[in-house]
């Protein structure tokens, strides 16, 4: 058996200025089997690293002017999303669906051996508009022919030190819940299906691209196993 050691993965991350992406990003930084992350997105991620690079992209669609930027990466970390709340669903799929697929194809047309986890939501197997735009990015996800592929669906998240939700209403719940969120490990023993952390989601994503997920979807008490 050869002792040869695994190149360092090198990551792609998306959405690294919300509360998964911001998660996930830490996690990647933090992990000794990564040797580079390039943070994409509209903004800066407010973060610097050695093993850190940034792309900022005013529009997510328009890409092709830096395709060669993107090749020689070995897995993406998928975490853009935005609220179904007064969106209908052409709307709410121009982001949560054809964005995702079009970086998905294009990465994977650039760097064949490539690897994808996709940040769904809990709940996203039910039947309302936004679980069924959600399961659509699931299946094309699980269709295409990367290497390792996975989609988490957590509930509810109790973000790291520093790392905050865009999203205004999910922060202003975690600021009026802060007593119930100190109560997480606690719940996460409980309740295993509804809550995780910001720590264990970014690392089971990890695990995912890195083919150490035993499954397709992830729901938070399955996040809490691999994360852990």
């Amino acid at each position: 058996m050869s002792n040869t050691e695994s190149p360092p993965l090198r990551v792609i991350v998306f959405g690294a200025t919300g509360m998964v992406g911001a998660g996930a990003l830490r996690e990647a930084l933090n992990a000794p089997e990564v040797g580079s992350v390039l943070s994409i997105g509209r903004h800066p991620c407010g973060v610097e690293h050695p093993k850190l690079r940034e792309l900022l992209l005013p529009d997510l669609f328009d890409f092709a002017a830096v395709e060669n930027q993107l090749v020689g990466y070995d897995a993406c970390i998928w975490a853009v999303g935005i609220s179904s709340v007064g969106l209908d669903e052409a709307a709410y799929a121009r982001v949560t669906e054809e964005l995702t697929l079009v970086w998905a194809r294009a990465l994977l047309r650039l760097n064949p051996e490539f690897s994808f986890c996709y940040c769904s939501a809990g709940g996203a197997g039910g039947r309302s508009m936004w679980a069924r735009v959600r399961q659509r990015v699931e299946g094309a996800l699980k269709s295409m022919p990367f290497r390792y592929a996975g989609a988490v669906r957590p509930g509810f998240i109790r973000p790291g030190p520093g790392i905050r939700s865009r999203t205004r209403l999910y922060q202003a719940g975690i600021v009026l819940l802060k007593p119930v969120f100190l109560l997480v490990p606690f719940l996460m023993r409980v309740f295993p299906f509804l809550f995780t952390t910001s720590e264990l989601l970014g690392r089971a994503m990890l695990r995912v691209v890195e083919g150490r997920a035993d499954r397709f979807i992830l729901e938070s008490a399955d996040i809490n196993r691999v994360g852990a």
